[in-house]
């Protein structure tokens, strides 16, 4: 066995481990009929304390065990430079929260390695359904233990299909659709509604809207080993742990419904999330013996000067904000070196104490709103 696959399968191990520890952590917030307390994020999803206590019991676990692997998770604030590594945990730690606060058995656990951008494994577990769905690459998918497959529907006119009724229904479609068997209710857990499909219970799933990488992945991998394929509606291939950890749409289903259910809706304009990535701008020299060079522009641009003692000075951390001396704001980076060059040399013999240049390329202004680039 290759050292990369039985890396794989020891990741794996894991992974199954942990599912059902993190299920079981979730169950605790709802004995006795308690609910777990409950709020709502930037842009209205809820978030319970139960899916914050499953996201620090996996961040703990997994990121002990390997912690040359990057992470990404629906309740951790992403950071692109921690999670650009070979292979990356990628974790919903409640996926169907709406479900999970109602009641509504539909939502699992969602565990998933993503390899150079491709997911390689991945588990769901849903404890409400006593349902454990595994896969790895070139292994084979299973719940709870038997191996599965996706159906082998080869036409529309009749398929089982979870998605939303309102989206079949609505007069844009250019070749109405013809009658199919929907869900109802339609399951809240997109990883759920892919494990469906990857256990041959549902022919395709088909999502209009943008979904992150954590809803998909451990549910694409699902879908592959169980032989059938997941793409965005437009066939394109998902690929996972990008700039923008996201995916335009999802298609999933057998290879034989597949390439019909992407003619029907790849002409729906649905935004490539990678168009948010920030653009790369052309790097800045910054190297001090060609700062003298530098022209003073007539742009009056933002340039802070500031600095201070420094509890680490391999890090950019003050002992105290409230000694930072800030030296001054100026209008170009010419006039911003020299200033930093003089602050630097008055404190050449305390190595702890350090200057730095702060160029605001973006303002934000709190009483409207607005994002100023400069």
């Amino acid at each position: 066995m290759r050292v990369a696959d039985r890396t794989l399968s020891e990741d794996m191990k894991i992974l199954r481990e942990l599912a059902q520890e993190a299920g079981k952590l979730a169950q605790s917030f709802m004995l006795g009929g308690q609910t777990a307390e409950t709020w709502h994020k930037t842009g209205g999803s809820p978030v319970t304390e139960a899916d914050m206590a499953v996201n620090q019991l996996c961040s703990d676990r997994l990121m002990r065990f390997r912690p040359e692997y990057g992470w990404l998770s629906e309740e951790t604030l992403d950071n692109p430079d921690a999670r650009q590594k070979d292979r990356c945990w990628v974790v919903d730690p409640i996926d169907g929260t709406r479900a999970y606060i109602r009641g509504d058995p539909h939502w699992c656990i969602g565990l998933a390695i993503v390899e150079e951008g491709v997911s390689v494994g991945g588990v769901l577990y849903a404890p409400e359904l006593d349902e454990f769905y595994e896969a790895h690459r070139g292994q084979g998918a299973f719940l709870n233990g038997q191996a599965i497959r996706v159906s082998e529907c080869s036409s529309e006119a009749g398929c089982r299909l979870i998605a939303a009724e309102t989206m079949l229904e609505h007069p844009g479609w250019p070749e109405p659709w013809p009658p199919v068997t929907l869900a109802r209710p339609k399951p809240n857990s997109t990883l759920l509604r892919m494990a469906f499909v990857a256990a041959g219970k549902w022919d395709a799933t088909l999502v209009l809207g943008q979904k992150a990488d954590w809803d998909l992945a451990a549910g694409t991998v699902l879908i592959e080993e169980a032989g059938g394929v997941a793409t965005t509606h437009r066939g394109e291939k998902l690929i996972f742990n990008r700039a923008v950890p996201a995916q335009r749409s999802v298609i999933a289903s057998g290879n034989a419904l597949h390439p019909l259910l992407v003619r029907r809706s790849e002409f729906v304009d649905i935004p490539d999330p990678q168009e948010r990535a920030p653009k790369m701008a052309p790097a800045e020299t910054t190297e001090p013996a060609k700062m003298g060079d530098t022209t003073r522009e007539t742009k009056q641009l933002l340039h802070i000067v500031f600095g201070g003692e420094l509890k680490d000075v391999a890090e950019v951390e003050f002992e105290d904000l409230s000694k930072v001396d800030f030296v001054g704001a100026f209008p170009n980076y010419k006039d911003a070196y020299d200033a930093w060059k003089n602050a630097a040399h008055r404190t050449v013999d305390n190595a702890e104490v350090r200057y730095f240049i702060l160029h605001a390329h973006k303002l934000l202004d709190p009483e409207t709103g607005d994002h100023h680039h400069v």
